[in-house]
């Protein structure tokens, strides 16, 4: 498990700020880590238990990130200044539709760390009625067949099927903050109005926690071989 000290710090931090960048460095994240999940391109690879190159690029960006310093990606698009600007008005909206109380819907709640290499961010937390205190990740997506898809999704199945990146979002958020239940949801504005907003609960099977906990396991590993390697100056003796 992680730090309870770093977790107590990590409650000062907002989220998009400098420091929040700066603990995600060189740590796996909800955001990325589907990329553990992807199979090998051949069965003999797969079966051999190997990890798929999508893996192992990930894997190489998050060792580069702890040599640097820097963050390997620097998104910016017009999508995501849209979902930026809708996120808030979305959650309020999925607040009202499942009449949770104002006061228990934490918005943007900081990072927290699962173990010492993976962490999440979500993006609120609120009451759900059947399930009590939920996580939520919601999206609001620039291109509208997006969110016709994801108005699809009606359990973890179909979110898998429909985004594979959501559902391995989902389920390590549910393993960070101990929830059993995590709500997906989606938020176009430029729908009629019985349409603008589709959400689902996901429960995640223990089976699946637990391929994302060894995907984890192996993938650490696999960085700290690298680091040692790298940061090795006789190993480019060797090689040379």
């Amino acid at each position: 498990m992680s730090n309870p000290y770093l977790n107590e710090f990590m409650q000062q931090v907002e989220q998009q700020s400098s420091a929040w960048d700066k603990l995600r460095l060189g740590r796996f994240t909800g955001s990325g880590i589907s990329a553990l999940l992807t199979d090998p391109k051949t069965k003999a690879a797969k079966e051999a238990g190997e990890l798929s190159e999508t893996a192992k690029k990930y894997i190489y960006e998050k060792a580069m990130e702890t040599v640097t310093g820097q963050s390997a990606n620097e998104a910016t698009s017009r999508a995501i200044d849209w979902g930026n600007e809708w996120e808030e008005h979305a959650l309020r909206e999925l607040q009202k539709a499942l009449d949770s109380p104002e006061e228990s819907t934490k918005l943007k709640p900081s990072f927290r760390l699962f173990n010492d290499y993976f962490g999440c961010s979500p993006d609120a937390f609120m009451i759900e009625p059947n399930f009590g205190a939920v996580g939520v990740e919601i999206k609001c997506p620039w291109n509208s067949v997006n969110h016709y898809l994801h108005s699809q999704v009606q359990n973890g199945e179909d979110l898998k099927r429909v985004n594979s990146d959501y559902y391995w979002q989902i389920l390590g958020n549910c393993l960070t903050f101990s929830l059993p239940a995590w709500i997906f949801a989606s938020y176009d504005p430029r729908q009629p109005e019985h349409r603008r907003l589709h959400y689902t609960v996901i429960e995640p099977e223990i089976s699946e926690l637990t391929l994302l906990c060894q995907r984890m396991e192996e993938a650490q590993k696999m960085k700290l071989e690298i680091l040692k390697e790298w940061n090795n100056p006789k190993t480019l003796i060797n090689a040379q």
